[in-house]
């Protein structure tokens, strides 16, 4: 039997502050896309392009971007712009930055229930047989998935997801959301919904879902 244990992950705090600042502010916003396109290029360590994209970038959203990486992932922050301080409208990067797309972070949606093996039962495990219909995603693609049907999107520090509640955050979304059947969005969250729905049918053992 194979065990997994969640354990919380600090290195994507300065993404998430990223992201839900670009959701508060909403699509409306001219710096929307400039928020989200940052988080996503942190979260993938392209150092050189997201260096490149925040240059080219208005000075109020640069700026909101850069204190948030200087504070929340004061290391990144360095590798990018050196030992430079003052402001930061003012500073360059570094001229050795590189796109690290051998990055192998991401995330598989799995099922998942408590060990009965665990005295403490605190621990997590899914069945040595459960093969997986949905692909690897990247983590801030799964954030956003998650996000978008309702859930909390920080499942690298969560606990798994109940699977009922997991097939009603579909279901909803499915059902407000008629009018958009063609679109991508839709389609991948019914992808999801018919995955737990097969894990609920061939894995009745499963009680939790979530990326992982």
């Amino acid at each position: 039997m194979r065990f997994h244990e969640f354990k919380a992950d600090g290195s994507t705090l300065a993404v998430r502050t990223i992201n839900r600042y670009a959701d508060e502010i909403g699509k409306d916003s001219m710096d929307y896309d400039m928020f989200k396109k940052s988080a996503q290029l942190l979260d993938k360590e392209m150092l050189k392009s997201l260096a490149q994209h925040i240059d080219d970038s208005d000075t109020a959203p640069r700026e909101y971007v850069m204190k948030v990486i200087a504070k929340r992932d004061p290391d990144t922050f360095k590798k990018m712009y050196g030992d430079q301080d003052g402001y930061f409208s003012l500073m360059k990067p570094m001229k050795n930055l590189t796109d690290d797309e051998t990055v192998e972070e991401g995330a598989q949606f799995t099922g998942y229930y408590k060990d009965p093996k665990d005295p403490s039962g605190n621990r997590w495990t899914y069945p040595d047989s459960m093969d997986t219909k949905t692909p690897y995603r990247s983590n801030f693609a799964a954030r956003e998935f998650l996000s978008r049907i309702g859930l909390d999107p920080d499942f690298e520090e969560n606990a798994p997801i109940p699977l009922e509640d997991f097939i009603d955050a579909t279901q909803k979304y499915m059902m407000n959301n008629v009018a958009d059947k063609d679109s991508d969005q839709y389609d991948e969250v019914e992808m999801y919904h018919q995955e737990a729905r097969r894990f609920m049918t061939q894995h009745k053992e499963i009680t939790h879902v979530q990326f992982a």
